[in-house]
């Protein structure tokens, strides 16, 4: 059950990082709220890479690491771009869809057998993500749906949930080729620099604006650097698919922010979904 305990750290950190950077950086644009935290975070990654050590590295790692890079630098820009335009309790929970991408992508890249609880579970998860736009229902049935494409993030978390769904599973062969904490440190490592890179050369941003705000980007920089942790030794130890779906109870603790601190309405349905998502992730722990 530790990997069920940190999965749900990692679904606990994630929210509360997107949470977090709405609230104190939103008046940036998307691409700078999706450095600041990495950029903040790069010392400390880099400064832990000596203390773990460097494993063998396997044939598959650098294979790995050329494309899921960029696809992760899309996907977390996405995110944060969805987080920044929608409500945080409709865009977070569209997240519980990855399971369905991982379920076709674990098997055919990781060879994963999935139990038939395990599945259930799954797709009680992404019932639950239904749920949370119930109160679209008094549109027809498909009107929870239509409303996905009415929310301009929703729609946009939907791809992310994709893109999600093919790092995490890329990662996990990464993990495999190498250790949990190695990929983690050097992954993103990499990406606050190539990212810090290639915005300040294309004028996205630039070092004065990354640095307006140190204390709460030092704040954002360890959320993010305990969801990379939790999520990493997570994928280590369970299939993808199920650690993917754990993780992403992360709609819980959206929704709950949403409430608190943004004062989002139609939380009703949002937390019904959010109890049929826990009951998914209670279906994979214990039998899946």
């Amino acid at each position: 059950m530790t990997w069920f305990a940190l999965s749900l750290g990692a679904a606990f950190f994630m929210a509360s990082n997107s949470a977090f950077m709405k609230r104190f950086f939103s008046d940036l644009s998307a691409w700078e709220m999706s450095l600041i935290p990495y950029f903040y975070a790069m010392p400390l990654m880099a400064l832990t890479i000596p203390f773990i050590g460097i494993p063998p590295i396997g044939p598959r790692f650098l294979p790995a690491l050329a494309w899921v890079l960029p696809v992760l630098m899309v996907s977390i820009i996405l995110h944060y771009r969805a987080i920044r335009m929608s409500p945080l309790s409709l865009t977070l929970p569209f997240l519980s869809f990855t399971p369905v991408f991982v379920l076709f992508t674990g098997d055919l890249i990781l060879d994963e057998t999935l139990s038939v609880p395990g599945v259930a579970g799954m797709l009680l998860v992404v019932v639950g993500g239904y749920v949370l736009n119930l109160d679209a229902a008094r549109y027809g049935f498909l009107g929870p749906i239509r409303a996905i494409w009415k929310e301009p993030g929703s729609g946009l978390m939907l791809v992310v949930a994709f893109l999600y769904g093919l790092t995490s599973v890329g990662g996990k062969v990464m993990i495999l080729d190498s250790s949990p904490m190695f990929t983690a440190m050097a992954v993103f490592t990499l990406y606050g620099l190539l990212l810090t890179l290639i915005l300040i050369w294309t004028g996205k941003t630039s070092f004065r604006s990354l640095t307006q705000k140190p204390l709460l980007g030092t704040v954002a920089a360890l959320i993010v650097f305990a969801e990379i942790v939790c999520h990493n030794l997570a994928m280590s130890m369970t299939a993808a698919a199920y650690m993917i779906t754990i993780k992403r109870t992360t709609g819980i603790f959206s929704v709950l922010y949403g409430w608190l601190l943004f004062k989002e309405r139609g939380i009703r349905f949002r937390l019904l979904g959010t109890v049929i998502m826990t009951v998914g992730a209670a279906v994979i722990a214990l039998w899946g």
